[in-house]
Parts: C-alpha cells; structure tokens; sequence
C-alpha cells in the first residue's frame, strides 16, 4: 500500500512539472507536431497555439532557442493579443516565419556564389532546439517591440527539430550568358557610334572641300 502511494504521489508530481512551465508565462502553449522538414534558402512559416488561462490579458510573440540560431537567416513573428481567461480549447494560432540559409556544400566556377553546382552527398543536417513563445508588456507590443528575451521577459516552450533539405542543382550558365550578350551589345553600340563619328568627320571633309 505504502509503495502505491508513492508511486501515485511520484506520478503526481511528474504530471506537475510537464504542467506548469507550459503556462508560467501567463500563456500556454499546444502543438501537433515537433518537427519540420525544410528546404535550404527557403522561408517557411510555422503555427502554433497560444492561450491564456489566468486574470490578465497577455501579448506574445514567439521565437526559436539559441540552438536554432544557426538556421535562422532571418526571422519574424505576429506579435499576438492573447485575452485573460483564454482556455485551452480557444487557443489562438500564433505564426512565426523564418528563412534558413544555404548551409551544404556547394561547388562553384567564381567564388562561392557563381556557376554552382550541388550535389547533396552529405547526411541531411538536423537542428534541435526549441518554440519560444515570449510574453511582451502593453508598452512593448503597442511601439512594435521583439521578442528579445529580456530578464523581465518570461517564456513557455515547445521542441522543434527542424531537419534542412538538400536540392540539387546543376550549373547555372544564364548569368554568364546574359553577361556576354550584354557586352557584346556594349561593344556593338560602341562600334555604331564609332562608325558614325567616321561617317560625321568624311561627310565634313567633303564639305569642306566642295566649297573651296
């Protein structure tokens, strides 16, 4: 009987403790999924649920973990009115958007950017790390402000894995093609005024000759 009790009493507390940091922030958070297939140098937008369970009104915004930093190339986020007494049934979507940067191996003709090709032979690179919804003050929500994690600030998390999808490529030759033909009628337009000149000097040497 003893031992039941403590195992009850253990299960408790376990149940407690996946509980409260999903609301401390004044905010709770929901979401049906814990990763993310994306391909590299795309933007892609994730949804998540906020709501909100305690006596005042709430603004958030959400924003990804230091570990997911790296595959972020830019980032924006709604910033989100959440009313007090928001149950879990009426949690509101919250939308965050972010860009991932090229991040395989790529092999170029010029530099690191020009003629490439890619053939994705490495592994598909995953990055773990976490959904921060950040709860902002009136004042911060009302002049624009960011989720910037600040010692005032206080967040509810969710796991994210976000595995980065390699696409191949071959070389690319239409901006050498269009950066030829371009100096190609550099040159042409060059030689026509050229040719005119020539033609402008002949028409007054005639000129200047039937006159004498």
């Amino acid at each position: 009987m003893r031992s039941d009790k403590i195992r009850s009493a253990m299960a408790l507390v376990f149940v407690f403790m996946l509980i409260v940091p999903m609301v401390s922030a004044g905010v709770g958070i929901s979401w049906d999924r814990e990763s993310s297939l994306v391909p590299e140098n795309t933007k892609t937008c994730l949804t998540y649920k906020v709501y909100n369970p305690w006596e005042e009104d709430s603004y958030v915004q959400i924003k990804v973990s230091d570990a997911l930093t790296d595959i972020i190339k830019s980032a924006e986020s709604e910033t989100k009115f959440v009313p007090k007494q928001t149950s879990s049934s009426e949690a509101m979507p919250v939308t965050f958007c972010f860009k991932t940067p090229k991040v395989y191996a790529r092999d170029c003709l010029i530099g690191d950017s020009l003629i490439c090709k890619q053939t994705c032979e490495e592994p598909m690179k995953l990055y773990q790390g976490e959904v921060e919804v950040i709860e902002l003050s009136e004042e911060e929500a009302k002049i624009g402000g960011t989720a910037g994690g600040s010692a005032t600030q206080m967040s509810v998390s969710a796991p994210l894995r976000v595995r980065v999808q390699c696409i191949p490529h071959d070389r690319n030759y239409s901006a050498v093609y269009v950066l030829i033909a371009l100096i190609a009628g550099i040159l042409l337009a060059l030689n026509i005024m050229k040719q005119k000149k020539k033609s402008k000097r002949k028409a007054k040497k005639k000129s200047s000759k039937k006159k004498k």
